[in-house]
């Protein structure tokens, strides 16, 4: 089985780069999972509802979203009736939404779910390890896949240890910025800090590169405009499971730029 997990498609720019390349990739890889990380793809915030139909029409299996998962007020059109895009599983109790999604693939029960940290985040949400430790007791799945949407290395690095061998993937989004340490842990589990983004590559982790310049220096609070002209580049990573055994063989992290 080979899964595809796509970093934090952003705006415009995101989408193109996205239906581009997943489209050749399927067609070389013969890939069986698409995972994508979805929470800025409407204008860098949110995700509306014609985007999630048009990640189906990509042959997208599952969408997470994040901290910005209910920003763009569409979703509340769609969310609770859709099973395959997920917000944080410790997101506060009653919360719109599904924290991971069950399906089947190849003969093989597939739980995806996401989880959020807590160093840099909302104080508002659950702690994500004691989270993890309440749904992994209460499923029964094959594989289990986990987009760990964190502002820290040191969190997300201490939850892959902690689960690692319980939770066949786990890959880092959020900071849009690709780390260089996919590798598969000692009791099984494929894990990577960042998968990072697709969108802009000249912006700021998406949007336009003045707004963020002066942000920093002269404290403005200018409203984040998405880059919308330029280079891209499109973040992923592709995973091979062993079908029989249910353990990950191999990760390799893909860094297009365009």
């Amino acid at each position: 089985m080979k899964v595809l997990i796509v970093g934090d498609v952003y705006s415009k720019l995101g989408r193109a780069s996205f239906e581009k390349n997943v489209k050749k990739i399927k067609e070389k890889e013969k890939i069986d999972i698409i995972i994508v990380n979805g929470e800025n793809t409407s204008h860098g915030r949110g995700l509306n509802e014609r985007h999630y139909r048009w990640y189906l029409e990509q042959g997208v299996t599952v969408v997470t979203l994040g901290n910005h998962a209910f920003e763009n007020r569409g979703i509340f059109n769609y969310i609770e009736e859709v099973d395959n895009v997920i917000r944080p599983y410790n997101f506060p109790e009653n919360s719109p939404g599904k924290g991971y999604a069950t399906f089947r693939r190849n003969n093989l029960t597939v739980t995806v779910m996401q989880m959020i940290g807590k160093v840099y985040m909302s104080e508002e949400n659950s702690c994500p390890f004691a989270k993890t430790e309440e749904l992994l007791e209460k499923l029964d799945s094959d594989l289990y896949i986990c987009d760990f949407h964190a502002e820290a290395t040191s969190e997300k690095i201490a939850y892959a240890h902690c689960f690692d061998g319980r939770i066949q993937v786990i890959y880092g989004t959020h900071t849009h910025v690709q780390t260089n340490d996919a590798r598969i842990l000692d009791n099984g589990t494929a894990y990577i800090t960042d998968v990072g983004m697709t969108g802009a590559l000249d912006g700021v982790i998406g949007v336009k590169k003045e707004t963020i310049i002066n942000r920093f220096l002269r404290g403005t609070q200018e409203r984040f405009s998405p880059e919308n002209e330029g280079k891209t580049q499109f973040n992923a990573i592709i995973l091979e499971i062993n079908e029989i055994s249910k353990k990950v063989t191999n990760i390799d992290t893909i860094n297009l730029v365009e």
